[in-house]
């Protein structure tokens, strides 16, 4: 049984923990979810968020957050909640920022990663200067939307958690930030038996969020910690054409094998979900990916497969999630998508584009991709989001003309996505390109009315 603590609400709290509560500090709360795992998190909507184990041997924290100014807070609520302070073992889920820059506060504990984890460390130490202005410039960005936004909406309260939350990262990074690097790897599996309590780390397998991910199971809390790899809100499997479903499914096979061991699954940044709910997301995988490599072994094209597997015709048991059938469809035709594109070995049109820009010119590289049937290519998949991305990319290396060839493309091909024109127009403000600009900002907000980025970046320039 959980038991929240809010910390503006408790007298004993107050009483033991005053410098924590200062009233921009009211958001961090905490509960047990039982008598040895208790839950640290600042934020109402998004969190940051660490778990904390107490056993026999000593005290393991899974996460630390990404500001050593929250982790101390964290740290301090965990030895009062616990009554002790004998920090054994940091785990980090995986590399990224927002799990592991808690890591100095508990410097006299050994660092617990996957093999792969201590690389991405050290290229976000490496590049923490360009991190800090990319972060200051999205916390601008997401204030600008605030502006714009029903303060009582959830998407504001979401906002105000990762401005608050973010802010204190990038001063943080500015003044006392330390790299605190793995002191203990491991490759496929681990096993950490603390008297009372054993935690199975499993490694899950490539591409499906940063390719070092691991899941925490504690089999006498039927506890599952699983980092960024699952979200309640999405029945998405996967994001890329690239991905190992059979290393995946044995991880889940193996953690979910006696289901009783698996009551509670948390994950870092928002309400956490049950443990019949994963295995609802692991059966759907399975079934998805038996289905389509059967497929693909008959010879089937895409729209064959896109009408075999249908949403209605074999998968709307996904409503047992309790999730809105209208996401479960979405969710299902992007999942379709990119597995079929990962069956068939086809690859990235954005890697591809790149590179041509690169060896042959934008102009020729963009004739030759114009040229193609995205429907019919056998070589390459067309993914909006990552043809998106390459523009900005090319934003960031100031490489303006090549951007806006690259956002041209993707309008050219995702005529009914408003997100293109958005970007489009972007690309055309930054050039300077005024007129442009507000062209496509219009056509983005005739496709989507509630595109608050398109009626701040109008604003401006229709006041210009």
């Amino acid at each position: 049984m959980k038991k929240p603590g809010v910390l503006i609400l408790c007298f004993a709290v107050l009483c033991s923990a005053w410098p924590l509560l200062a009233e921009d500090e009211a958001s961090t709360t905490f509960e047990r979810q039982s008598d040895r795992v208790l839950v640290v998190k600042t934020g109402k909507a998004t969190f940051d968020k660490v778990i904390a184990i107490a056993s026999e041997k000593g005290l393991v924290v899974i996460d630390t957050g990404l500001a050593p100014s929250l982790t101390r807070k964290y740290r301090h609520i965990i030895e009062r909640e616990f009554g002790r302070d004998d920090f054994r073992y940091v785990i980090n889920t995986h590399y990224h920022y927002d799990h592991t820059n808690g890591n100095q506060v508990f410097a006299e504990a050994d660092i617990i990663g996957h093999e792969l984890s201590p690389a991405g460390m050290k290229a976000y130490w490496d590049g923490r200067q360009e991190r800090m202005a990319f972060e200051q410039e999205r916390i601008n960005q997401w204030k600008s939307q605030l502006e714009a936004l029903d303060p009582a909406s959830d998407r504001a309260q979401q906002l105000r958690d990762i401005i608050y939350t973010y802010q204190i990262m990038v001063d943080d990074l500015r003044s006392e930030f330390k790299m605190t690097p793995y002191t203990i790897t491991f490759s496929d599996r681990m096993t950490l038996d603390l008297g009372d309590i054993t935690l199975n780390l499993v490694y899950f397998g490539p591409d499906r969020h940063t390719g070092d991910d691991i899941l925490v199971h504690c089999p006498e809390e039927k506890l599952l910690c699983s980092g960024d790899l699952f979200f309640e809100g999405s029945m998405q499997l996967v994001y890329q054409a690239q991905f190992d479903v059979p290393k995946w499914l044995e991880a889940l096979n193996e953690v979910l094998e006696d289901k009783s061991k698996v009551e509670y699954v948390l994950n870092t940044h928002g309400d956490g979900m049950s443990g019949d709910y994963l295995i609802l997301w692991r059966d759907y995988l399975n079934d998805l990916w038996k289905g389509l490599s059967q497929a693909n072994e008959k010879g089937l094209d895409f729209a064959a497969v896109r009408d075999k597997f249908s949403y209605d015709g074999q998968f709307n048991y996904l409503e047992r999630s309790g999730l809105d059938p209208q996401q479960l469809r979405r969710d299902h035709q992007n999942n379709l998508r990119y597995m079929w594109y990962g069956i068939r070995g086809l690859q990235s049109a954005a890697d591809a584009l790149r590179q041509r820009i690169i060896d042959s010119g934008t102009e020729s590289a963009i004739q030759q991709f114009r040229a193609m049937d995205p429907a019919k290519s056998d070589t390459y998949y067309f993914d909006e989001v990552e043809l998106n991305r390459l523009g900005y990319r090319f934003i960031a290396e100031n490489r303006i003309e090549e951007a806006i060839a690259v956002f041209k493309l993707n309008v050219a091909i995702f005529l009914d996505s408003w997100n293109v024109y958005d970007s489009l127009g972007e690309g055309y403000m930054i050039k300077g390109d005024r007129q442009s600009a507000i062209k496509y900002y219009q056509k983005s907000l005739e496709l989507n009315p509630d595109n608050i980025n398109g009626i701040q970046m109008l604003k401006r320039l229709e006041e210009k």
